[in-house]
Formats: structure tokens, sequence, C-alpha cells
């Protein structure tokens, strides 16, 4: 067996090429080879040569191989080190990486791109069309086409793109892509690139285009400040000019005081007005004292005390002691100023009045009363305003309290249900106490309105003055009705009762409107309108009641808002007419006269008598216009009459209050054509008969003047007196219906019309009986000494053209 082959039998079956020793291995095996040889040398020196140079040979190539795999194994190991680097920058800065297949679109990535994309590392998408259709809409075109131009038109260019991707959150996430193509063998197969996050800096540059916009924006404000501040300047810098001259022309002075330092600064001319000389240093309050005349130094330091104090603005009259004892009058007015440090000064001017002393001795007494005035005002207005939510006259919350209120409980509703009552209440018949005994009798009614409420109203709940005679009472708390009506009832007695003002029984009543809340959220101002509903509906029931707030109420004012517009409609469309109900001299029953009534030809509901829509007329204050419309048609009518050959002696037309105040009245009538005694004035007994209105009574005069009569209409249901008829000296009294209606039945009633038609003619004045409705009442007022007739025993109000048949037919139906 040669050597060969027992080294491959000892070391196993593996050839010289296949096996890998260390250096020390390798010398051991070539001691045995040797120490083999020295063995064998005995056998066959030539096999023993032919062996050692094979194996020498071997030793050599297994030498080098052993080399080279040294070499191979420490470049691996750089290259695994560069890899684990590579990837840890990669995975330190979440970047992932991505690959394109240009043949079939095929997108691979690894697990650091798919969480970018929002997927899970073993998640993602194999074609590209799927990874487009996960990309912000806004941006999937532009990615899209780029991608498209590389990958299939031919460009090989590399790209950088950003873009955004919609995660499952909801958030967005910004993400920039760069690649670049990947030449295989046979050309650019793939595209190859990297993706990592870049949401913090679009948003970061977001920011910073937005600052600096903003930043412009400022700047160019800033800039516009500037020029107005300059513009401001230059405008400060004339003023200050107009003003030395204005002050130099008037010899004014200008001071400057120091409250602290007890020091003031002055001019030139101050020196001169009070005589000391000019030292160019702060004058002291010793030096300016000195200068006055002792008698005025202590009035003059305590106003100038006063006004720091109070911070009021300080005007003193001083006498100067001039060298030939001669006095100078010095005027001196400043103003407490704080400056930008915080410091208070007093800045003002003096000037010489001494051509005024004369008149400012007189005045010396009114002038200190009205000081004293000025300082308690001045007191009360800082008491005001430290109680800006109490009423000062009945110590009540006022408005701007009870607004906060409201305000609290609507938001404290909005997140469980809330339960309150708003009681809104206003004093009966306050203006008349207020017009008759004086203000100071209307707040002596305020004040004790104030005290039955706050008596009467239980702790904890807000009683507030909002204004004038209003108050209203707010329940925070569930409250039954019948505790309310039981709230309502005492305080309607408690206000029915009198008090003594210097001699005087005032009495007043009360109206009040409820409305009740419950349930989330609720609007506590619209609760306040509703009690405001619920108000006016118990003033018009009679007032001194109350009434609870309903859905009703609420379509009742819908409903006379929807008829004042109807009315203000029909005042532009000329919807409004004349009808006439005639009226008869009793004696003769021939026609005397005819009653103008206005009627309202609506579009929808035909002709509509006065009495329905009259109320909400003179609510929205169109009753002059109305019953100026009323009195050109009747003028116009009775020109018609006349070429008809038709005789209506007069026509009574009423006049409103309103238009009864009216200064322009007079000048109105001059423009018509009316002949004396053609037209009657009729005036509501309750209106004028015992007001002393000077409009009023000069506005009857000059109507009188006209030659227009005037009739007391609805009499015997004001409150006229004797003394008023005289005054008045009215041609007619139109006794009301009313008391005619029941005289054929009620003795009673009827000897009141005979008083009232005896009263008439010892005055000189003629009565008219309206109401008239059978032939039993035309021949009991006959009876009774009436003088003309108006009612449905003779004719209802008739338009135009039945008036004028009617009249035409009457002596016929008169004979029959």
């Amino acid at each position: 067996m040669s050597f060969l082959d027992r080294f491959r039998q000892r070391n196993g079956s593996q050839t010289p090429g296949a096996l890998v020793l260390p250096v020390g291995g390798a010398l051991i095996g070539l001691t045995i080879v040797i120490a083999g040889l020295v063995i064998d040398m005995r056998s066959s020196i030539v096999a023993g040569l032919a062996m050692i140079v094979p194996v020498l040979f071997s030793l050599h190539l297994l030498r080098e191989r052993n080399r080279n795999i040294a070499q191979l194994k420490t470049r691996e190991e750089k290259l695994l080190e560069l890899s684990r680097r590579f990837d840890l920058a990669m995975e330190t800065a979440n970047i992932g990486i991505w690959e394109i297949d240009e043949v079939d679109d095929v997108l691979s990535w690894d697990a650091r791109a798919a969480a970018l994309h929002g997927f899970a590392p073993a998640e993602g998408c194999n074609r590209i069309a799927h990874w487009y259709k996960i990309i912000h809409p806004e941006d999937a075109e532009e990615v899209e086409a780029a991608f498209s131009e590389r990958l299939h038109g031919g460009s090989t260019e590399s790209w950088d793109i950003s873009y955004r991707i919609t995660l499952s959150d909801g958030t967005t996430r910004h993400l920039r892509s760069v690649g670049a193509h990947s030449n295989g063998e046979n050309g650019p197969t793939r595209l190859t690139g990297i993706v990592w996050d870049v949401t913090n800096d679009t948003l970061f540059t977001q920011a910073l285009r937005e600052a600096k916009a903003t930043s412009d924006i400022k700047n160019a404000e800033l800039e516009l400040a500037l020029d107005e501040l300059s513009s401001r300047e230059h405008e400060l810098s004339e003023l200050s000019h107009k003003l030395d001259l204005a002050l130099a022309s008037y010899n004014c002075g200008i001071w400057e005081g120091d409250p602290v330092t007890t020091t003031a600064i002055w001019d030139d001319r101050m020196h001169q007005l009070y005589n000391v000389p000019n030292r160019n240093r702060p004058v002291t309050r010793h030096e300016w004292l000195s200068s006055i005349h002792q008698d005025d130094r202590q009035p003059v330091q305590l106003a100038t005390n006063r006004a720091i104090a109070s911070g009021t603005t300080v005007n003193t009259t001083q006498r100067i002691v001039l060298p030939n004892n001669e006095m100078r009058y010095v005027r001196s007015v400043g103003q407490v100023h704080a400056g930008k440090d915080g410091k208070k000064k007093i800045i003002g001017i003096a000037f010489d009045v001494t051509a005024d002393a004369l008149l400012a001795e007189q005045l010396r007494a009114a002038k200190s009363d009205a000081d004293s005035r000025n300082l308690e005002l001045e007191l009360a207005k800082n008491r005001i305003e430290f109680n800006a939510l109490h009423d000062p006259l009945t110590a009540l919350a006022n408005r701007r309290k009870l607004d906060m209120e409201l305000d609290e409980l609507s938001q404290s509703g909005q997140h469980h249900r809330t339960r309150f009552t708003i009681l809104h209440l206003d004093l009966d018949r306050f203006k008349e106490i207020n017009d008759t005994l004086g203000h100071a009798a209307g707040d002596a009614m305020l004040v004790h309105a104030s005290r039955v409420l706050s008596r009467n109203v239980p702790r904890g709940d807000l009683v507030a003055r909002i204004g004038g005679d209003e108050f209203v009472i707010l329940a925070r708390r569930a409250v039954p009705a019948a505790e309310i009506s039981e709230l309502c009832e005492r305080i309607i007695v408690e206000m029915n009762k009198p008090i003594d003002f210097e001699g005087f029984s005032c009495r007043c009543g009360i109206s009040i409107g409820i409305a009740q809340a419950s349930g989330i959220s609720p609007d506590a101002r619209r609760i306040l309108v509703n009690a405001d509903i619920a108000l006016y509906q118990a003033k018009e029931k009679g007032r001194n009641g109350y009434e609870f707030f309903t859905p009703d109420l609420q379509a009742n004012i819908v409903s006379k808002k929807r008829m004042a517009d109807e009315i203000l409609t029909g005042l532009e469309r000329d919807e409004f007419t004349v009808w006439y109900q005639p009226q008869f001299e009793t004696s003769t029953m021939q026609l005397s006269g005819a009653e103008a009534l206005v009627r309202w030809n609506h579009p929808d509901k035909g002709v509509i008598a006065s009495n329905h829509f009259i109320k909400v007329a003179e609510e929205l204050n169109v009753m002059a216009r109305i019953d100026q419309l009323v009195l050109e048609k009747a003028l116009r009518d009775q020109m018609r009459w006349t070429a008809l050959g038709v005789k209506v002696p007069r026509i009574s037309v009423n006049v409103s209050s309103k238009r009864l105040h009216d200064a322009t009245l007079v000048d109105q009538l001059h423009g018509l054509a009316i002949d004396p005694g053609a037209i009657c004035f009729e005036l509501v007994e309750s209106i004028f008969l015992d007001e002393s209105d000077d409009v009023v009574t000069e506005n009857i005069e000059k109507i009188k003047a006209l030659g227009i009569d005037i009739e007391i209409d609805d009499f015997g249901t004001g409150h006229t007196s004797i003394l008023s008829l005289l005054r008045l000296k009215p041609k007619r009294l139109k006794i009301d219906r009313q008391l005619v209606m029941p005289i054929v039945n009620s003795p009673q009633e009827r000897a009141l019309v005979r008083s009232i038609i005896e009263i008439a003619r010892s005055l000189g004045v003629e009565t008219v009986a309206e109401g008239v409705e059978s032939l039993d009442h035309a021949g009991l007022l006959r009876q009774l000494g009436c003088d003309f007739l108006q009612g449905y025993a003779f004719a209802k109000p008739l338009p135009f053209d039945e008036f004028s048949r009617f009249t035409k037919g009457f002596p016929q139906r008169k004979a029959s």
C-alpha cells in the first residue's frame, strides 16, 4: 500500500482538493509522510521518491487553497458586517425598499415598505395597479403618470416623487419615493427604489409657508399702520401748532402738576398770570399758593385735591394779588391724566377772567351748590356702576341681571330637564299717576310695588325691574299652576290697596302674564316673550288680572300681525271705502245727514266692518291715515250727490285721538274744499274732554273756525264733565247705543237719557240718538226731546250707490 493510499485511508475518503486543514495539521501530515519514507526507504527508494513529489505538490496546493478560503471568509465577514450596518441604517431611518418588474408589473417590497403603506409585513400588493388604489386620489394621477412613463414610455430617468396615502384610522401619511432603473444582462428590466415617511417634514414645510404668508400680511398691515401713524403725527403737529396759536391769542397758560411731589411745570404765560418769576424750575405748592389771595387758597387747594382723589376735572377761579394791590382773576381748568408709567398728573390751562369777575362773584354761591350736586351725582354714578346688576330705585335686579339668569337657565338646560316659570308684570294706570301727581309719586308707587313683590315671592326666586313700570319674577324651580295663581291673586289684592303720597291716595292695579317651561334645552328668552304675550292678553281682558300663556295666544298674536300686514297692503291698494248710515230729524223725519263709516273691501274675506280691524289699525298707528282717507272720500261723494241732485245736508266723520293731537291737522284741512256745516267731526268722548293738551284745544278751535261742526260720539260711556262741555261747546252730543237700546223696557235708562237730553238742551247742544232699533225707540226718543235719530230702524250702513237709491226713494217710503 502506497503512502498516499494509507494517507487517504487514515484521513477518510476525502480527496485532497476537498480537505480543509489548518496550518498545524499540514505540518503533522508532512512529518508522518517523512517518517513513512524513512521506514519504507528500505523497501524502495525509487517508490519513496515517487511518493514525495506528489505529496509536496499536494501540500503546496492545499496551502494555497486554505489561504484563498481564509481570504473569502474575511471578505464574507466584511460583507455581512456591511450588510448588517446597511440594514440597521435602513431600519433606523424607517426606509423601505421596493422593486417593480417591468415585464409583468409585479411589485415587491420589504416589511418596512409594507408598514409605511399601512400593511402588515406579510401583506402587500403584488400588482402595481393595486398600489395605485391606496394612494390619495389627488396624488394618484401624478404618481401613475410618472411610473407609467418609466415602465412603458421608454424613459430611463430616475425619479423623486412624493405622495399621500390614507391609513385605516383615517389619518394621512406623506411618503417620498426615490428610484431608478436596474440594468440586467439584456438591458433594464426592473425599477428599484426606496420609500420613507416625510409627513413631519411636509407638515413643517406647510406650517412654514403659512407662517410666511401670515408674516407677509402682518408686514403689510404694519406698513399701513406706519403710514397711518405718520399721517397722524403730521395732523398732530398741525393741531398742536393751531392749539398753541389759540392759547396764545387768549393769553392762556399751560400747567402740569405732580400730586406726589406737589410741584408743577408752568410755561411763560402761567408765570405772567400768577405774577411769579420764571426760575426755570418746577413751581412748588408754596410758591403757587403764595401768589393766590389768602381767602382763595383753601378752596382752590380743596378743589384740586378733590379732583385728584376722584379723577374728575378741576375747575377753579382764584384771585391773584398784583404789586399795585389790584386783583387779577385767573380761571384754571385741568384733568387728571395717567401716563404710561401709571403715574397720575393733572394737566390743564389757565387764563385771565378778570373781565368776568363781577359775574363770577354773583354766581359764586350757585357754583358752590352746583359743585356739591356734581359731587353727589358722581358718587351716585359710582354707586350705580358698582351695583350694575340692580335697579337703583327699587333695589331689585335689573334687566342685565335678568338676562344673565335667563342665559344661565338656557345653558344649564342643555344637559338635563329644566322646569321654571316666568311672570311678566306691568302696572295699570301708572302713567296717570305720573301725569297727575308727578314722577315722585310714580317712584313711590314703583317702590311700593317692589316691596309687595319681594314680600310675596318665595326666597330664591328672582324679582327684577326691567324698565319703566315693568317687573319680572323668575321662579327657577318647578311650581304648580295653582301655586302661581295664588301668588298672582295675592299680588293683585295687595297692589289694589291705596298708598298715601303727600296727602294723596294713590292706587295702581297690576296685570300679569305667566309662561312656564319644561324640558331639555329650553330657550329662556323665548319663555319671557311668551310671558309678554300672556301679559298683553291680560291687559286686553280688562287689566288687573293674570293670564297663562297658551299656543292659542301666540296664534292670536300671529293673526293680528297678519292683519296688520294686510291693512298696510289694503291702504296701498285703496281697498278701504266709505259706507253711510242716514240720520233723521226726529220731528219731521227728514234726512238730516249721514255718518261716514269706514269699510274694508278685503280681497278674500269680502266687506269687513270697522270694529274688526280698528283696534289693530290703532296699534299700527295708521288711524290718522284712515281718517284722512274717509274724509277725502266723503267730500268726493258729497260732490257726486250734488251732481246727482241728491241732498245730504251733512256728513259726520270720525276723528281719532292721534289725528286730533296732530299739529298739522288744520293745515291739511285748509287744502280741502269744505263748505261750512257740510262736515261734522265726531270725537270720542273719552279721549280728549278732560285733557289739557294745548295742541288739542287749539286744533278744536281752528276746526270750528273752518265751519266744521264738533260732535261728541259715544256720550255717556266716558268721563265727561259739565265743565268740559262748557269749555268745548260742541254742536251735538251723540248718545251711545248702550243707553238708547234699553229705554223701551227700562225706566231707569229712559230717565238717564232724558237727563242727558235736558242737560244738552240747557247748554244749547243738539242730541243724536244712535242704536234706534225700532219705531218704539223712535217714538220714545221723540217724546224725550231728542233732535236726531240713527239706527237699524231706518237703515243699515250703505255703500254709495245704495245710499243714493235709498235717499232718492226716501220721500215715497216716508209717505207710505
